[in-house]
């Protein structure tokens, strides 16, 4: 099979590897597409400080091509979303049977070989089946749905509540979505008017920017009583710090992405606030209940715009990508598609 492999900031090589079954529980997919984020972009520049050589590429879909005879859930020609995030399966929580509980998760493109090649061969269990109904577009969100669920899963919220979202990126958006799904109320704060005019498009109501009217109209659309959580996503130019204004005392702070950037903050407004903190990153335990999620519409994509590359140009698409954040510019998620 060829993959491509980052060989060193802004290096980007191709090599041939075999890829044969070497168990009965494995399938070989054909990967179509894969989602090219910030995870990707950061690591090609280097600011995410990776261990080189590796194979990039955190989120795709693909279709099984050869199954082994002890598989269950997949068979050839079954379209499936890769798992981007897997218990290690080796320290002591997975040893004891408390893989959700893993200290040492295994991330797609991050701290183990992404899925930027031609074919992948991996456990069944690693493969989640789509309805035909989920687009490959779609299905490439199912780890970032997954992630917003279990950010919604520690917010524990009764309906009605009001939640500041700060950062109105791919991660940011689909969370302020599926908090309106669950019948809750996001404010949805950026400092970049266009992915709010996006989010708006997306059914969200509430979007502040970021300036310094943006509490004021946080206490405004609250009726005075702030909100009564807020979520900070990682990479989105804004202060970590600022949550800790816009929550009410006693309120949680949730602090998510798909990594996080080396930061330091000021913690005695929390802690006269009495404010909880937690972080969400990775979550693998709620990719079926995302693929459900997505296939009952509880999420608008459409408004995103996605661009589409095709396999041939992926080298110039990280190059592309690289200029544009290297000038502080916000760069959308695209995808590669595999097959072109």
């Amino acid at each position: 099979m060829k993959i491509w492999k980052i060989l060193s900031p802004k290096v980007l090589a191709t090599e041939e590897r075999p890829d044969n079954l070497t168990s009965r529980t494995q399938a070989k997919v054909k990967v179509t597409n894969v989602l090219l984020s910030g995870t990707e972009l950061r690591a090609y520049c280097g600011t995410s400080k990776p261990r080189y050589p590796f194979v990039p590429g955190r989120f795709a879909v693909g279709v099984v091509g050869e199954a082994g005879e002890d598989c269950v859930k997949v068979e050839k020609n079954t379209r499936v979303f890769l798992h981007d995030a897997t218990p290690c399966g080796k320290c002591e929580h997975c040893l004891a049977g408390n893989e959700d509980n893993c200290s040492n998760v295994q991330i797609a493109g991050v701290n183990t070989e992404g899925y930027l090649r031609d074919f992948v061969v991996t456990e069944e269990s690693n493969l989640s089946p789509l309805p035909p109904s989920v687009s490959d577009t779609e299905a490439l969100f199912a780890g970032i749905v997954a992630t917003a669920e279990n950010v919604i899963d520690k917010l524990n919220l009764s309906k009605g509540s009001h939640v500041a979202v700060f950062g109105a990126g791919e991660l940011g958006n689909v969370l302020s979505q599926l908090l309106i799904y669950h019948q809750a109320v996001p404010i949805l704060v950026d400092a970049d008017e266009e992915r709010l005019k996006t989010a708006a498009q997306c059914g969200i109501y509430y979007t502040v920017r970021a300036n310094e009217e943006m509490l004021s109209e946080i206490e405004r659309i609250t009726g005075g009583r702030l909100a009564c959580a807020s979520v900070h996503t990682s990479y989105n130019n804004i202060s970590p710090v600022i949550p800790f204004d816009a929550t009410a005392f006693g309120g949680m702070v949730v602090y998510t992405g798909l990594s996080f950037p080396e930061c330091t903050a000021q913690l005695k407004p929390a802690f006269d606030k009495q404010l909880t903190l937690t972080a969400v990153a990775n979550d693998y335990s709620n990719i079926e209940s995302a693929i459900n999620l997505l296939l009952n519409k509880a999420v608008n994509l459409a408004p995103l715009h996605l661009t589409s590359h095709p396999v041939s140009q992926t080298e110039e698409a990280f190059k592309e990508g690289a200029a544009k954040a290297e000038k502080g510019e916000n760069v959308p998620v695209s995808l590669l598609n595999m097959l072109s």
